[in-house]
């Protein structure tokens, strides 16, 4: 009788740390799995805004190309349809005419900063610019909305003393 006692406490024993074993070895799995997904995740959000900094970067200098070559239209085609809403064509024209007017042609620009971010799947880029024209300096602000793998402006800002001023 001490016996099977003995080997039922012994089997006892052996079976929760069997248990024991099986909990620990399933908590690493899921933890590990968890990470897994967690990176997979980071690493799908980054590509998005790597692209997207990078075809943001062309499109600001695409439109500087188009502004200095007086192409104000091709600019206003080449947006999103959010940018084409937000003033009419003669509006945007009228505009940018005066920009042209009071500062001139791009000489120069270079980054301020910029922020790419991506929600509910769509990645969205802002790009601050420092730009020399030929008759002064502005700051600039272009934002982009990722269509794929192109950089649609959907905002564009300018600030500058010399529009004020002239």
């Amino acid at each position: 009788m001490a016996s099977f006692l003995y080997d039922a406490v012994t089997e006892t024993a052996c079976t929760l740390k069997l248990r024991a074993l099986t909990a620990q070895s399933m908590n690493t799995t899921t933890r590990f799995l968890g990470l897994l997904t967690c990176l997979a995740l980071f690493v799908s959000g980054c590509s998005g805004m790597f692209k997207g900094k990078g075809a943001s970067d062309k499109a600001v200098a695409e439109f500087h190309k188009l502004y200095n070559d007086g192409k104000i239209a091709e600019i206003r085609a080449a947006a999103d349809s959010k940018f084409k809403n937000a003033a009419s064509e003669k509006e945007f024209s009228d505009f940018m005419g005066a920009v042209q007017r009071k500062v001139g042609k791009v000489t120069n620009t270079s980054s301020a900063g910029f922020n790419v971010r991506t929600f509910n799947l769509t990645t969205t880029a802002v790009l601050q610019q420092n730009t020399t024209f030929e008759q002064g300096n502005g700051n600039e602000t272009f934002t982009f909305e990722m269509n794929g793998e192109k950089a649609l402006l959907v905002g564009y800002n300018i600030s500058s003393k010399e529009l004020i001023m002239k």
